[in-house]
């Protein structure tokens, strides 16, 4: 059964059941013309629901006027209870100066029939008595307010929650084709490169340059199938054919025509597998961006592995502003700080140079 305090509907209605059964107690404990009060009282809290934008000021003029008279005059009893459930419903909705006007005169109202011949029970403790349930009534709404601001600020978090996933997803997916796609088109586009410089004059180098890239250019389209695939199931997509080992990573831009320095300092038996596929992501994305703005396909690649840390540095040759979205850099500072690396890419003194430096062993996995 639905909790009737899910929504402001429901509580109306559940309100004004409880109205009705207190305006047959009015009803059946009225006195001389107390009828005609507990009349006016009894469609009040019915008509509230079914008017959900009724000024509160209105409701509780509706039900406090008859009910001071009533009391005034000694002819009701029990119709307060009809103006506590309209002030819990009042307390509960959103609120302009003048209902908080009306709540405040509608607390007052238990001591004003003590300026008329009021019984000997209000003037002992009967006032206080109404007063006091008053003031339940409102605390009550009041509570219910508060709940129905934090469902509403749960909501609006848990649709930013969902946008960020799906952003986050998006994010991922851009990363991952890029790695694949835009990668393995530039080792190609390296053999095309080659192959027209020396089509004329060794033909058969030129032809073995176009079956490299014939070659790459399908193992790419691989990968890219594969990757759709898995993220059409939801998976991550797959780390291409060179994950975790960068002499691999260099040895095919080497094989495209790319002239590369590589110093390897350190056995990179030791690091984890985590660092060594982050190490991987940014050699093989400079190296890409190297081959695209660069002025000649050269770089210089240094890799140190020490006790804690394992530093790489490329350099090469600063070309023209690069023409790139800028996407595969901010990756991979977020893969890199992913791991507590720390990430550098600019230009200096005529070479664009990146550095990373990242932990040998993860935290998490060290003993």
């Amino acid at each position: 059964m639905p909790s009737p305090l899910r929504s402001r509907d429901q509580f109306a209605a559940a309100a004004a059941l409880l109205g009705l059964g207190a305006g047959v107690l009015t009803f059946a404990y009225a006195e001389s013309w107390g009828w005609l009060v507990a009349l006016v009282l009894f469609p009040a809290l019915v008509v509230r629901a079914c008017w959900p934008a009724m000024p509160g000021w209105l409701l509780l003029t509706w039900v406090a006027v008859p009910t001071i008279a009533g009391e005034a005059f000694r002819v009701t009893q029990t119709s307060y209870l009809i103006v506590t459930a309209a002030l819990a419903v009042v307390a509960a909705a959103r609120r302009s100066r003048l209902d908080t006007v009306a709540i405040g005169v509608t607390m007052a109202s238990p001591f004003f029939p003590l300026l008329f011949e009021a019984s000997d029970w209000h003037r002992r403790i009967g006032a206080w008595l109404w007063f006091g349930g008053l003031l339940v009534g409102l605390a009550f709404g009041h509570v219910v307010r508060k709940q129905w601001m934090l469902i509403a600020e749960l909501d609006r978090t848990r649709t930013r929650l969902a946008e960020a996933a799906v952003a986050e997803d998006r994010q991922r997916m851009a990363r991952d084709l890029h790695d694949l796609v835009g990668h393995s088109f530039s080792v190609v586009l390296l053999h095309l490169s080659g192959a027209r410089m020396i089509l004329n004059s060794s033909p058969e180098a030129a032809a073995e340059a176009l079956r490299d890239a014939e070659a790459v250019g399908r193992r790419g389209m691989d990968e890219l199938r594969q990757a759709l695939m898995l993220m059409h199931e939801g998976s991550p997509a797959p780390a291409t054919s060179e994950a975790g080992d960068p002499e691999q990573v260099v040895a095919g831009y080497r094989d495209a025509g790319m002239r590369i320095d590589l110093v390897v300092t350190g056995a990179l038996d030791g690091v984890s597998a985590a660092p060594r596929m982050v190490l991987c992501d940014v050699l093989r994305e400079t190296l890409t961006n190297a081959a695209k703005h660069a002025p000649a396909p050269e770089a210089a690649v240094r890799i140190e592995v020490g006790l804690d840390e394992v530093a790489l540095r490329v350099e090469n040759a600063l070309g023209a502003a690069p023409a790139g979205s800028g996407l595969g850099l901010t990756g991979l500072e977020h893969r890199v700080g992913a791991i507590d690396g720390v990430f550098r890419a600019g230009p200096q003194a005529g070479h664009w140079i990146v550095e990373v430096s990242l932990p040998r062993r993860l935290a998490a996995v060290t003993s």
